[in-house]
């Protein structure tokens, strides 16, 4: 935990907070400007319960929590909006070597494997987390 129990949670929950909460002001007097009233302030009654907290370990786990949503919402973006030269290159190189590999996913992490053709029913390990699998190739 950063600081006086002020973090990049803690930091992000306010700014929305503050953001819902000057939509909320310009749709005053409707039934979405209440609900974005109420989820403003519980998002500052969140940042104020984070900051007061004498529980550190807890706030840790929650921060750890958001930064992996954080993280995989940035991978899963970043493959979204993709460059399209790059996605090309790298479809030509992948159906080059078509002929010799096949290309697999893992089981557990879903990484990409490449494993040789014409070998027929192959044990296989993730170099990335180590799982192992059988696999007709």
């Amino acid at each position: 935990m950063n600081g006086f129990g002020f973090d990049r949670l803690s930091r992000d929950a306010l700014i929305a907070s503050l953001a819902l909460g000057f939509v909320s002001a310009v749709l005053w007097g409707t039934a979405v400007g209440l609900v974005l009233s109420v989820i403003s302030l519980i998002l500052a009654g969140l940042v104020l319960f984070r900051a007061l907290s004498k529980d550190a370990a807890a706030r840790e786990d929650e921060l750890l929590g958001y930064e992996r949503l954080i993280a995989g919402t940035a991978g899963f973006f970043s493959r979204v909006f993709k460059k399209k030269n790059g996605e090309k290159a790298r479809t030509v190189k992948v159906k080059k070597a078509s002929s010799e590999y096949r290309y697999l996913k893992c089981p557990e992490c879903g990484k990409r494997l490449r494993v040789p053709k014409g070998k027929g029913r192959i044990r296989i390990t993730c170099a990335a987390c180590g799982s192992r699998f059988e696999k007709k190739v």
